[in-house]
């Protein structure tokens, strides 16, 4: 019998069992109330009656009580019973409290199921690195090679060393690497997590090996930071207040990833994979965290914070705690609380290292240029994801465009809206399927990208001053040949079709042409900043221009992970059988079989 079912006997010994993960704060709202808000785990438990306040602290404290002691909580007269019992009932329908004694798990099972798919998965057996084969690794990954020199303007610059070894054998992504198929099976150690909040003893566990490498090199991965905070904030000073604003705070979190990330992927004399320094790699994944966080925050749907959004260390952490940011399905946070709010000092307030100060290891001299490519990084990254939320709206052109028409199942249209409605869902699940949610997150890239443009050191007259400017098609005889091309191929597929339904097929087929034409100026500014990239890393730009099967690389790197991105253009290849291929030049269109799979 579940928990709820059965009233609440005032004589009964109710639990706690994990008081340790309560949280809490006092707010006041826009409407100038004040509230207690008690957050545990996922959940959160608003208190806005304040003879309540007192019910709500005392909860905290409790790890087991009598039903009816609870009446006391009051700071007046004892509550009445009946109201007691009704919050209790409340709080046992949330599993928050229960009826029997905790017994701890040694292993949870959230955990134990990621343990049994780690068994599962199919991973190298021997490094695979980018950096000098990236042809060899994508065309094992994807089916395709992609020249080094295009590789920033596929991958998010974030996440281009995940898989690299640093030396001590551990990748410097560790199980977060990206692409997945990228992770090696290594030993690590996991643990539940002991410390207070909103990870105290969460299913998933901690993986103390990481844990331990990075409090072997506490102190200079500290250091480390601190000179690449001083690098940014000569090209972005802080607010007058003395805080953050959550975009720059977003992008020195870049920059202090493309540290390790330049040292690795440089042409010339590039640390060879397995070499890294594991100060740098620690570096990497303790500012990762920081970097995942402000990235929630600049790009929620429905709600994205403003660039200029003011935000202090203390804050930082009140978010990551009560915004859930320390959980996740591989692992929580193992970081100390400590440790944590030492880091996010450092990082934010510029707190000195304790100790004697320590001479800077000779890869200090890299963080200008570590900063001038995490600017370039970000500046990709805005185009590549803007240009995703553009397909979005493309793909929300094309579905209402086959849910106005009744199609038979296992018709084309009645194919297409099948695969449309699946592909729908992954952008439901990423809040983009709203017009208003679009521009809102659209917003956020554009402050990116021109914020990350000027805290670079220079940049080629050609690189578009707005994220704007890089979205204005041309509107030429190429956009116009590929939208009769598409309508012509389209109506090809479905001969006898109504002139209802062929209106249809005009409006997918000028949906895909509209979108082409926005991807073509993009290509454009995609490949110039890459040109940018290459010349900072000394490495020879590719001969051949940038193509959208180039850029389509990055869906399919996502394979495997939870939230992959649809793909316009695998959907006209595996539902149509018509291949594109854009370049800022020419778009090519052809009646060709699907990719086999």
């Amino acid at each position: 019998m579940s928990q709820e079912a059965v009233s609440v006997d005032p004589h009964e010994t109710l639990y706690v069992p994990m008081r340790r993960r309560f949280t809490h704060e006092y707010v006041t709202t826009p409407e100038g109330n004040r509230e207690l808000r008690l957050f545990f785990g996922i959940k959160e438990i608003t208190i806005d009656e304040p003879d309540l306040y007192s019910f709500g602290e005392a909860l905290l404290q409790q790890d087991q009580f009598l039903a009816g002691s609870a009446t006391t909580w009051s700071q007046a007269e004892p509550y009445p019973w009946e109201r007691v019992r009704e919050l209790l009932e409340a709080l046992l329908a949330e599993e928050i409290l229960s009826r029997e004694a905790p017994t701890p798990s040694p292993r949870a099972d959230l955990h134990q199921k990621f343990l049994e798919s780690e068994a599962r998965r199919e991973a190298p057996t021997e490094p695979l690195w980018w950096n000098p084969d990236c042809p060899g690794v994508m065309e094992r990954l994807t089916g395709r090679p992609l020249e080094l020199g295009f590789l920033e303007a596929v991958l998010p610059l974030h996440r281009v060393a995940h898989p690299a070894l640093d030396a001590e054998g551990r990748h410097v992504g560790e199980m977060n690497v990206f692409p997945m198929a990228m992770r090696m099976k290594l030993p690590t150690e996991w643990k539940p997590c002991p410390y207070p909040g909103s990870r105290f003893r969460d299913e998933a566990m901690m993986n103390v090996t990481a844990l331990r490498s990075m409090t072997r090199c506490w102190k200079p991965v500290l250091q480390g930071v601190l000179a690449v905070r001083e690098e940014f904030l000569r090209r972005r000073p802080l607010l007058p207040d003395g805080r953050w604003r959550v975009g720059d705070l977003h992008a020195v979190s870049c920059a202090v990833l493309a540290l390790p990330t330049l040292l690795l992927m440089r042409g010339d004399n590039p640390v060879p994979n397995g070499e890294l320094d594991p100060v740098l790699s620690s570096m990497f994944r303790v500012t990762d965290g920081v970097r995942m966080v402000t990235s929630y925050l600049l790009y929620h749907p429905g709600e994205p914070m403003p660039y200029d959004t003011p935000i202090s260390a203390a804050e930082l952490y009140r978010i990551s705690e009560h915004e859930n940011q320390f959980l996740s399905s591989r692992g929580v946070c193992a970081g100390p609380p400590h440790m944590v709010e030492e880091f996010f000092a450092t990082l934010m307030d510029g707190k000195p290292v304790a100790g004697p100060p320590t001479p800077m290891p000779e890869w200090s001299s890299n963080i200008p240029a570590a900063v001038d490519y995490g600017m370039l990084g970000l500046l990709l990254y805005s185009l590549q994801f803007n240009l995703w939320g553009r397909m979005c709206g493309a793909y929300d052109v094309i579905r209402s465009a086959l849910l106005a028409v009744e199609e038979e199942p296992g018709g084309l249209l009645g194919r297409l809206r099948a695969r449309v409605e699946s592909d729908w869902q992954q952008i439901v699940t990423m809040g983009l399927d709203r017009p208003s949610n679009r521009v809102q997150v659209e917003g956020r890239r554009v402050e990116q990208y021109e914020n990350a443009l000027h805290s670079l050191r220079g940049f080629r007259e050609d690189t578009p001053r707005h994220l704007q400017d890089a979205f204005i098609p041309a509107r030429d005889a190429v956009d116009e040949q590929a939208r009769s091309r598409l309508r012509e191929l389209l109506h090809s597929r479905a001969e006898t079709a109504s002139e209802v339904r062929r209106d249809a097929l005009d409006a997918i087929a000028d949906a895909v042409a509209e979108f082409l034409a926005i991807e073509r100026p993009v290509l454009r500014a995609l490949e110039g900043i890459q040109r940018q990239v290459n010349a900072l890393l000394q490495r020879p730009h590719p001969e051949r221009k940038f193509t959208s099967e180039d850029l389509s690389l990055s869906h399919r790197l996502r394979t495997g992970i939870t939230r992959p991105l649809p793909d316009l253009l695998e959907f006209l290849r595996e539902e149509l059988e018509i291949t594109v291929e854009n370049t800022e030049e020419n778009t090519r269109i052809t009646n060709a079989p699907a990719r086999a799979q």
